[in-house]
């Protein structure tokens, strides 16, 4: 009981980077696009880092699901109330034990940028998770899902929905024609991001979305 109250406590009280993306670095080095552009490359000579490998642009933001939170936690609590006033019954340990589940699993979603891929995943201990190839991506557009579409892994017209929280996306496009949607409150940052790992930090080498 304690360590539950202790995780929804935690989810509820955390605001991952106060909605500001986590920069990650090899090197602390300025900006190679301004003060104001918040994704970094490695210092070194132009084209590569102090190794000789390629830079990397690496982007990473974490969601918090602050509705899917609250609606989880509120059941939980209703659950655990009942259970203590009138004993545990095997139905409503087994759906709490489903709302506990989907708390862990879709509090959040990080998504994460490199050099090779664009990565999600949900929850802090990314038992769902997804990667996409770089070079397989065609375009990025910022795009506003319709209130219905819902939260979590859903099913839309424009292909799967990764969300937790709000109605911004980024679609992406892929070679193969197939499309996805990836739930932010930071679609600019996300589709800059995109196009400054795949082209290199150019991001004028080919306008996408």
């Amino acid at each position: 009981m304690t360590l539950l109250l202790d995780f929804i406590r935690k989810q509820i009280g955390w605001c991952p980077n106060e909605n500001h993306m986590a920069i990650k670095t090899r090197a602390n080095a300025p900006s190679a696009f301004g003060v104001g552009d918040r994704l970094v490359k490695n210092p070194g000579p132009a084209g590569s880092d102090r190794s000789g490998k390629p830079f990397e642009w690496e982007y990473e933001h974490t969601q918090r699901g602050t509705f899917i939170i609250a609606a989880v936690t509120s059941v939980i609590l209703i659950i655990l109330a009942s259970m203590y006033f009138f004993g545990p019954v095997w139905v409503t340990v087994i759906v709490a034990g489903i709302m506990i589940l989907a708390l862990v699993l879709f509090s959040t979603l990080t998504v994460s940028v490199q050099q090779d891929a664009l990565r999600i995943w949900f929850g802090p201990l990314r038992l769902i998770k997804k990667s996409w190839p770089l070079s397989g991506i065609a375009s990025a557009t910022i795009v506003t899902n319709r209130w219905y579409y819902g939260w979590g892994i859903r099913w839309t017209p424009r292909g799967p929905l990764y969300n937790v929280a709000g109605f911004k996306a980024v679609e992406v496009t892929l070679v193969s024609g197939k499309t996805f949607r990836i739930g932010t409150d930071e679609p600019e940052e996300l589709k800059r991001a995109i196009e400054k790992a795949q082209y290199g930090g150019d991001p004028t080498s080919r306008v996408i979305g």
